[in-house]
């Protein structure tokens, strides 16, 4: 991350500019992400070493191009930077023996087998495009620290998956600038049969940061995986779904379960939101009512509950 930026605004002229600050904004901006935005799909790759930490991660590392044994390429329309928590102890040897450790918050996970078990350790880029070597530019100047960070961090989705955890630490190390700056975030909700009250406590810390006015975050666009369980080989095939309708009256943020809703109803302001199912196998709905209950808003989740979603967080434009 860049070094911590001046408070003031932009400096948007020079008595004496120099050749570069001379030249239209829009060839400026072409330059800086020629630094600062990666340039080729396999730039943004993950690592292959999985992240295991305190929470199920619901990425695909292992995802390969259709018909090959190729992985699978980023997309460089959206190019995603995928933060995750660390296996507490292994940051530093991640770190190269002759580099300094950078400054990062750290937090406490739930890290052993049953998640009994408190250590501190921090987050992690694990999808690098090694732009270390250009971010030097960021301390030209004012002017182009301003014009240079504000293409960085308003180019990337920034993917949390479910380590919802390292939500505030990664935020709370930006510049002010930098976090205003930021608009897509990617998130995944886990399994709501299966959520305990560290869940809760985690996701509602993290949406209340997202949401608070002192965080100053200006999003556009949200990615909401939702963890849903589909049983068996028919999986949601006679499943009735619910409809946004539904949603809509039955005051989702006090439900048995769903009081994370309370949260991400409160996020304004986006223009786009995009509402994923992940799927997962899940018992029968024949278990229990709350079975039946989370595979009947698992397999509406992209249907009815996304159409809700929809109405109440994005903006619709208005048409002069």
């Amino acid at each position: 991350m860049p070094s911590p930026s001046p408070s003031t605004s932009p400096v948007r002229q020079y008595s004496q500019p120099s050749p570069f600050l001379r030249l239209p904004p829009e060839l400026r901006l072409q330059i800086y992400g020629l630094l600062v935005l990666p340039r080729k799909e396999t730039d943004l790759l993950p690592s292959w070493a999985k992240v295991h930490s305190s929470t199920q991660d619901y990425f695909d590392y292992e995802a390969k191009r259709h018909g090959t044994d190729l992985p699978l390429s980023a997309n460089l329309t959206n190019p995603t930077l995928m933060i995750r928590t660390l296996d507490p102890g292994s940051y530093r040897q991640m770190i190269p023996a002759h580099k300094p450790i950078p400054v990062r918050s750290q937090y406490a996970v739930r890290c052993d087998r049953f998640r009994s078990a408190c250590k501190s350790t921090t987050y992690h880029c694990i999808n690098n495009p090694r732009l270390e070597d250009h971010l030097g530019l960021l301390r030209v100047n004012k002017q182009i620290h301003f014009e240079a960070a504000e293409l960085l961090y308003s180019s990337y989705t920034f993917d949390f998956d479910t380590h919802v955890e390292a939500i505030v630490p990664f935020l709370s190390d930006l510049t002010p600038f930098a976090r205003s700056s930021i608009k897509s975030i990617r998130v995944v909700k886990r399994a709501l049969a299966y959520e305990k009250e560290f869940d809760r406590c985690e996701w509602s810390t993290a949406l209340r940061y997202l949401t608070s006015t002192s965080t100053a975050l200006n999003l556009h666009k949200l990615e909401l995986g939702i963890v849903a369980g589909r049983p068996g080989t028919n999986g949601w095939d006679r499943v009735p779904r619910y409809s946004a309708e539904y949603f809509r009256d039955c005051h989702m943020d006090g439900e048995e379960g769903m009081e994370w809703m309370q949260y991400l109803l409160e996020i304004r302001g986006l223009q786009e939101l995009d509402v994923k199912a992940v799927v997962e196998h899940c018992p029968p709905a024949t278990n229990s009512n709350a079975m039946a209950k989370y595979v009947r808003f698992s397999a509406s989740v992209e249907d009815g509950f996304a159409r809700f979603l929809r109405d109440k967080l994005v903006v619709v434009p208005v048409v002069a």
